[in-house]
Parts: structure tokens; C-alpha cells; sequence
């Protein structure tokens, strides 16, 4: 919609000075029991007061998108391509907080990722100050945001998603202290509803713990590491109270995650008469908080998009239930305003790599459907209309990474998302960006080889093995691409576009031909020696033979433990799976040694590590893009090639030696699906039990037996 369809006659306006969390107010007459209701967008993030009551719950509202034109050109990684730009908007019937007579509608403004004057990586991004759009409708008459509304600087002293909050309650403004807002130009953009479910306070913790005091603070240790807020406690007046958060407490001088830093803190002027004072328009990610001694910490708010999790899964591998469990956890903590962040902390940015990496887990495992069909949009939005380049982060907000690794989110998101979710609307819309893409790798492309990126940037590859990485970028994008090539055939197949098949089919043969003849190896039977799982990459790819294939599995046979980055770990365990070697993939997920989860584990880990050693972030999801098969290959809940949306299933359970017992259920647009298997006492058989809607055709499929049901299937099988 454009400015007039959303918001009538309203103006948009800000607040000379405004530029942390301006206040506006506006007075309007109504009468109780009438119908009424507001449509409203603040910039960056806004709340809303309704006669002194907060309207609803949700927090860090508008969904965060690519709003407008802005500079590009000062970011770590210039940027000047032509996109595609967006704004939410959030309606509310606010009928039941209206009174007889005069009424205040009170709406303060945050930054959010809106205007961000100083971050922690990747340049700053400023789409400008903080501003205001609203519009009332109600039964005795229109109520707009304009010149008429008062405005206020505000109390609070700074507001940055990345530095803390500063909140100085001694400077609260008094009414007589407000002036006229200032009307400003609408914002370059298109205007939509909200899609995304809403963030909010989805958890409290009050079960923490001081674990020291002294040096004028108590640090409390938390339990778990999480997101949110810390919620504290300081009856005086005008004390001066910090909050620090932290994910370690101690080392890591290359990140500054300790309390030595001065970049995780927020702090407020209490002014005696607060109940309690917290974060208004933000988050942390951390598992300990340091309270300056005059204060005390009295429950930690877990803040995140509120996606419901819709799967279970139990077994008798602790390491199993471990990773389960916690990336759950570490994908929750990694979703804010409608983006699916790399981290909670540092960049906080919806990185294209790590997003597509973990799309078809999180799809799978959570009530995320709403939540991924917003950031598709957010990645069209991002492609370039000129060249078709999908920037780094969606929304784009700076950010190094790779043309098929990241930007490949493009093909790999909405094609998962049709698998899952059976939208083939989503297939139509984004097939013309993907051919688009498509032109963009070709033109960044020698030889038949993917091998730059925009000039100035990164051109990634693999990314955190855990040693330096050695395996060729071009390998790892050229290998993507032929992968996605194979995925737009069969969505030109879907579509009823098969004259474009055949393009695809002699672009991946040229392809091949040349990946094969730079960096395969006949003597060696591997490419580029299989340095951080460059053969597995291949072999996902189509390419190689069963020389390469042997190699593979006698290589981790041996080494017992992954030695591959984020897209390769993922890649091979799958791999494994889906060629037979099922004892191989699970061996390496439940391996024991230092580059594996239980190593994360017996560190005491409650969410997922950046790097396999933990030198950095102790809350990145990517890695834990293989928990998805736990379900599609271990349980064996799948359906058949050419379904979508689970509308057929298949189940076919994968047994191996140290799993005798596994359970667990997803639900799918087609209703719940749940496969549970126990083995016998001397593991030569095992009982399994399959249940899903009395309407879904269902067929369990294992080694000779093929067996169609509907509703619920017990079975016993020899393994």
C-alpha cells in the first residue's frame, strides 16, 4: 500500500532532538463503548499507551525490514545496489481502552535497527531518526498524527540495539514541556501489514543465583544462556544503576564478551519511585549479569518472536536430546522483529548464510511459517533489481559473505518453504529472482566457475571449520550452484517451465566439467584431497564416483570427528544418510572427541557455539542445521519426491548401533506426524510405531518392505 491507503490523511513527523526515544502525545476526544482502532508505525520500534495502559504485548514492533533508500556507500562493504524497499505496520482495536470525554494516546519511539549511529560490525546503518505515523478510526471521528501532536525529546540518554540503553528517569518530561511535532516527509517505501508473529516476553527466570559481590557489583549467574533482559530493583532516588550482561565471565579478549567491556551495558537514573527498570526497546544475549551493588536483580524477562515449538524428540543418546534441546533453544534466541540473526549480540543480523543453513530445521520444529514467509520477502527485497545480487543479510544491513553460500538463500529458503509448507505461490513469485541469480553467477563466473563476489567484499566459501579454512571458495560456489541448478529444475518442473530445462542441464553439465577438471584429483580419488570436506561438497553436487564416495567414508571412518565449516558439516551428515551410511552420520553426530557436540556439551553449553572450540560466540544457530535429521533420517519422517506440504508421507527409519530406542513427531501443514522405535533386547529387531491423520496417505518404507497405512502403524521389523 502506499502512504494514503495505510494511513488516510495522516502525516508522518518526528521530534526536533529526538533522535533516542522521542515521546508524542495526542489528545483526542471519544466516547466508551464505541468501536475504535489505530494504525500505526513508529520508527524503529514504538509503544503505545492508550490513557496510561500499554496496548497489547508484543515488543520490538514494526517487524524490522529493508524500510528505505539510505547511504550505503560508508559500510565495511559498499554497497549500491538498486532494491527492493518495505515498512510493517501494526492495527490494533483499541476499543477497550477508550474512555468517555478526553483521552491521551501516548507513543514513545526506540531506534531498533532503524537509526543505528554506532555498531558493533559492518558500518553503521541510519535510515534516519526515529519517526511517527498514526491514524485512529473510531465511530465519532478521524484522529491523525500531524502537526497537532505534541512531542518530546525524551529521558532517555542513549538507545542503541548494540550498546545498551540509558535511562534516566529524573528526566521523565512534564506535559507543559512538550511542543508540536515536526511534520517530515513520508518515507520512500511500501507499506504492509505485519506478517511475522511478534516478539514478547515468552519466559521469566527468577531461579538465578549471586555467584560474587564485591567491587561495587553482584554478578549473577543466570542458569542458561539466553536473550532478553535483565528487570531490576532500586528503591532510592537518583542513583546511578548499571546492568552488564555477558555469555562468559572472563577471557575472550578478541570479542570483549567480559565484563571489562563497556559494550553490553545498560544503565538508568532511578528516580525512587519505579517499581522496576528494564531494557524498553531491545535485547541481550547472555548467561551472567553484573548489577551494580544499589540495585538488586529481581527476574530475567527471555525475550524472542513468539513461535510456538510443534515437535518433540526423546531418545538414549544424551548427545542426541542435547542437540535437539538446544538448538531449539539457540534458533529461538536468534529470532527478533522477523529476522533470523546469526547471533543475539554481536552482529544481530539476518545473515543469509546462517539463515538458509537452518530454515528447513526451523521450519520443521517450529510454528514458523508466518516468521519465513516474512523474510522471503525480505530477501527479495534485498536482490539487486539491476545485476540480481542477493546481499549478505535480509533485510540488507551490511555484512561480508558469499555469492552461493549466503546469497543462495534466494533458491534455498522458498524452495524448503514449498517443500514444508506446500505454497506453491511462493515457487511462482520468487522463480523469476532465481533465474536472476542465476544471471549474476554467471557473470561473476570464469570459466565456468563462480569466483568473485562484489568488488571490495568477501567471496566466501565455507566458513569456522575447525582449523584455518583451506577448501577453494570457488569450489564451495560452484558446487552451490550446480546443487541449485538440480533445485530450479524441478521447480520449472513443478511450475509447468520445462523449456527452461535444458539451459539448466547444460549449465550444470558445463559446470561439473569444470569443477572436475580444477580440483579433482584421479590419482588421489578426492577433490582438492578432501580438505574440510571438499569431496562431501562435490558428492552433494552430483559430482564424483564411487572412488570418491569410498574415500569419503573410509576418511571419517578413520578421524572419527568433522573437520568441515558451517555448510559442510551439514552437507556431509546428509550425505551419509542419504547414500546408506547411517551408522557413519550418526557416529559423527554423537562423536566424542573436540570438534564435535558433545564437546559443546560437556563444556556445559545451553546454546550452540560459533566455533567448534567456542573461541567466540556461544549462541550461533548454523551448525545446528543438521538437527532436522533427527527427524527426516533417523525417524525417517519424510514424504515422497514429488510431495509437498506432507500431503503423502513416507516413513523410513534409519536404526544404527547406539541408538535403541528414539521418539519423536513434527506437525506439518497436514497434521501430526510422530515415528517412535524401540529396539528388542538383543537389537536383532525393533518395534516401530507410526501415526499421523486418519486423511494422509502414509507408506512405511524399510529395506524389502513397503507397507501403506493411514491413521497408526505398529510394526516390527529385523535390524
Amino acid at each position: 500500500m502506499n502512504q494514503s491507503e495505510m494511513f488516510g490523511s495522516a502525516k508522518w513527523i518526528d521530534c526536533e532532538g529526538g533522535e533516542c526515544a522521542p515521546i508524542f502525545i495526542k489528545k483526542f476526544s471519544a466516547v466508551k463503548g464505541e468501536k475504535a482502532e489505530i494504525t500505526i508505525c513508529g520508527l524503529g520500534w514504538f509503544d503505545l499507551h492508550i490513557n496510561g495502559v500499554r496496548v497489547g504485548d508484543e515488543l520490538l514492533v514494526p517487524s524490522a525490514s529493508n524500510y528505505s533508500r539510505r547511504d550505503m556507500s560508508s559500510w565495511s562493504y559498499p554497497l549500491y545496489d538498486e532494491m527492493g524497499f518495505r515498512t510493517y505496520v501494526e492495527k490494533y482495536d483499541i476499543s477497550r481502552y477508550i474512555a468517555d470525554g478526553e483521552n491521551t494516546a501516548e507513543i514513545m519511539l526506540g531506534t531498533g535497527y532503524y537509526h543505528q549511529d554506532m555498531r558493533r560490525a559492518e558500518g553503521n546503518v541510519d535510515y534516519g531518526t526515529p519517526k511517527l505515523c498514526f491514524r485512529i478510526m473510531k465511530d465519532s471521528g478521524e484522529v491523525i498524527s500531524d502537526s497537532g501532536t505534541l512531542a518530546h525529546k525524551g529521558y532517555f540518554r542513549r538507545c542503541n540495539l548494540y550498546f545498551g540503553e540509558f535511562q534516566d528517569f529524573t528526566a521523565v518530561p512534564g506535559e507543559n514541556e512538550f511542543a508540536p511535532a515536526r511534520e517530515i516527509e513520508t518515507p520512500d517505501t511500501e507499506f504492509h501489514y505485519r506478517i511475522a508473529p511478534p516478539d514478547r516476553v515468552t519466559e521469566t527466570i527468577t531461579g538465578f543465583k549471586v555467584i560474587k559481590t564485591g567491587d561495587g557489583i553482584k554478578l549473577y549467574d543466570i542458569g542458561v544462556n539466553t536473550v532478553g533482559r535483565a528487570v531490576i530493583r532500586c528503591g532510592k532516588n537518583g542513583e546511578h544503576v548499571t546492568v552488564s550482561y555477558a555469555e562468559e565471565i572472563g577471557g575472550n579478549e578478541r570479542y570483549g564478551i567480559h565484563f571489562s567491556d563497556d559494550r553490553y551495558i545498560d544503565e538508568f537514573i532511578t528516580d525512587g519511585v519505579q517499581s522496576e527498570y528494564k531494557t524498553r526497546f531491545g535485547w541481550q544475549g547472555f548467561r551472567y549479569v553484573a548489577v551494580s551493588e544499589n540495585a538488586e536483580l529481581i527476574r530475567v524477562d527471555v525475550i524472542h518472536t513468539d513461535c510456538a515449538v510443534t515437535s518433540a524428540f526423546d531418545s538414549d543418546s544424551e548427545i542426541l536430546n542435547w542437540l535437539y534441546k538446544t538448538f531449539i533453544h539457540t534458533q529461538l534466541c536468534n529470532m527478533h522483529s522477523g529476522v533470523p540473526s546469526d547471533c543475539p549480540h554481536r552482529e544481530r543480523l539476518g545473515y543469509t548464510g546462517d539463515g538458509q543453513l537452518c530454515a528447513q530445521s526451523a521450519m520443521l520444529l517450529l510454528d514458523s511459517r508466518d516468521f519465513y514467509r516474512k523474510w522471503l520477502y525480505d530477501i527479495a527485497d534485498c536482490q539487486c533489481k539491476k545485476s540480481g545480487h542477493v546481499q549478505h543479510t535480509a533485510p540488507a544491513m551490511g555484512g561480508g559473505g558469499g555469492p552461493c553460500g549466503w546469497g543462495g538463500a534466494i533458491v534455498e529458503v522458498p524452495y524448503r518453504y514449498y517443500k514444508i509448507f506446500g505454497d506453491r505461490d511462493v515457487l511462482a513469485e520468487f522463480y523469476p529472482r532465481i533465474l536472476h541469480f542465476f544471471e549474476y553467477l554467471d557473470s561473476r563466473s570464469e570459466n565456468s566457475l563462480v569466483c568473485r563476489e562484489e568488488e571490495g567484499g568477501w567471496c566466501l566459501g565455507d566458513w569456522l571449520p575447525p582449523t584455518p579454512i583451506q577448501i577453494p571458495e570457488t569450489l564451495v560456489n560452484s558446487c552451490l550452484y550446480i546443487k541449485f541448478l538440480r533445485m530450479a529444475c524441478e521447480i520449472a518442473e513443478i511450475l509447468g517451465k520445462t523449456d527452461d530445462i535444458p539451459a539448466f542441464e547444460k549449465r550444470i553439465a558445463a559446470i561439473s566439467k569444470s569443477v572436475d577438471a580444477a580440483y579433482y584429483s584421479f590419482q588421489q580419488g578426492s577433490y582438492c584431497g578432501d580438505i574440510n570436506g571438499a569431496s562431501s561438497l562435490a558428492l552433494d553436487a552430483g559430482l564424483g564416483n564411487e572412488k570418491v564416495r569410498q574415500k569419503v567414508i573410509e576418511k571419517y571412518s578413520r578421524i572419527k570427528e568433522y573437520d568441515t565449516g558451517i555448510i559442510a558439516t551439514e552437507a556431509l551428515t546428509r550425505y551419509l544418510f542419504e547414500t546408506g551410511e547411517a551408522q557413519l552420520a550418526f557416529d559423527l553426530l554423537t562423536n566424542d572427541n573436540d570438534v564435535s557436540f558433545s564437546h559443546m556439551m560437556k563444556s556445559g553449553a545451553t546454546t550452540l557455539w560459533e566455533n567448534w572450540d567456542g573461541i567466540s560466540s556461544r549462541n550461533h544457530p548454523m551448525f545446528g542445521a543438521v538437527t532436522c535429521l533427527l527427524f527426516t533420517k533417523l525417524l525417517g519422517i519424510g514424504q515422497p519426491a514429488d510431495s509437498c506440504g506432507f500431503e503423502k508421507a513416507v516413513i523410513s527409519p534409519c536404526f544404527v548401533k547406539g541408538l535403541d530406542r528414539a521418539s519423536g513427531s513434527i506437525e506439518t501443514v497436514s497434521g501430526r506426524i510422530s515415528v517412535s522405535y524401540v529396539k528388542s533386547e538383543d537389537g536383532s529387531t525393533a518395534k516401530v510405531s507410526a501415526k499421523c491423520g486418519e486423511n494422509l496417505e502414509a507408506e512405511f518404507i524399510y529395506k524389502d518392505k513397503r507397507v501403506p497405512f493411514r491413521g497408526k502403524l505398529e510394526i516390527t521389523v529385523e535390524v
